[in-house]
């Protein structure tokens, strides 16, 4: 009876023994090991914000004129990266007071008076987007102040970002003795100036004489000129002028894509990406 039981004993011992190792290499593989590796995407909100107002603060640039780097380095600066609650709730990007379509919100805001901070309240445009704001923002540089016109002029005719940073400065647009430092010094640590280089290069342009035909599955929007030039826009759609007897006039390569300029019946209809085309061969 003593050996069976002895018996016993060593077997559930050995169970054991065997089941805490299978529990070891299972626990081993589902925490230290990967048979192949795992790729973390991090995403940085302060790159997404940048992101978001980074291709109409490029329009503004091509239409009125102000530089791209100061549009979004104000932005940064007025609404901590979009998450003041100026921003949040009145979708104020840039501190503008007053009203916007009869719409405002008050805050409290400091400002720097007689060589101190103050904080007082204040009543601040409400927009219903963010790229209202941008516009209206572009529009008090276009326009100035009812008592001076001329105000922020520096500001457009600015070539670079630091002769622009020191033009908002003179003007007076905020209080803060330190604002266009800081201005320049968040462009330069964002690298925002980048974005001024708002047109791609053009690489050639040369007189072609071939025809072709349009595949019009694919995008047929004809453009004014090549998009990234100067005041590139759609104009026309080559679908509804049909997709036979194209005569290309005109090749232009814009940093690396190449277009077309075409006609149809001595008519010039404006520029196409050159995957759309066909060209017949003789």
């Amino acid at each position: 009876m003593h050996k069976k039981k002895t018996t016993l004993l060593i077997g559930i011992l050995l169970s054991a023994i065997v089941l805490g190792a299978v529990a070891f290499i299972a626990i081993d593989k589902l925490f230290f090991q990967q048979e192949e590796p795992v790729e973390i995407t991090r995403v940085d909100p302060q790159q997404e914000f940048i992101n978001l107002l980074a291709g109409h603060a490029q329009e503004i640039q091509d239409q009125k004129g102000i530089l791209t780097s100061i549009t979004l380095a104000q932005a940064i600066l007025e609404s901590n990266w979009g998450e003041s609650k100026l921003a949040t709730e009145g979708r104020n990007l840039f501190g503008i007071k007053g009203e916007y379509q009869k719409d405002s919100v008050t805050m409290p805001t400091q400002e720097f008076e007689n060589n101190e901070w103050i904080t007082i309240d204040a009543a601040f445009r409400k927009y219903p987007t963010w790229f209202e704001s941008l516009d209206d923002h572009a529009a008090l540089f276009l326009k100035g102040t009812s008592w001076d016109k001329t105000k922020y002029q520096g500001v457009i005719k600015a070539k670079d970002y630091k002769t622009a940073a020191n033009a908002l400065q003179k003007a007076g647009y905020a209080t803060d003795p330190g604002y266009a430092e800081k201005l320049i010094e968040l462009i330069e640590q964002r690298n925002l100036q980048a974005y001024d280089q708002i047109y791609d290069p053009i690489r050639y342009v040369k007189q072609v004489d071939d025809v072709g035909t349009a595949k019009l599955a694919k995008d047929t929007r004809i453009w004014s000129s090549p998009p990234r030039t100067k005041n590139a826009k759609p104009i026309d759609d080559l679908a509804k002028y049909g997709a036979e007897k194209l005569k290309i006039a005109q090749e232009m390569q814009v940093g690396n894509g190449i277009w077309y300029q075409i006609k149809q019946d001595k008519k010039t209809l404006g520029w196409v990406k050159n995957n759309i085309i066909q060209i017949k061969t003789l």
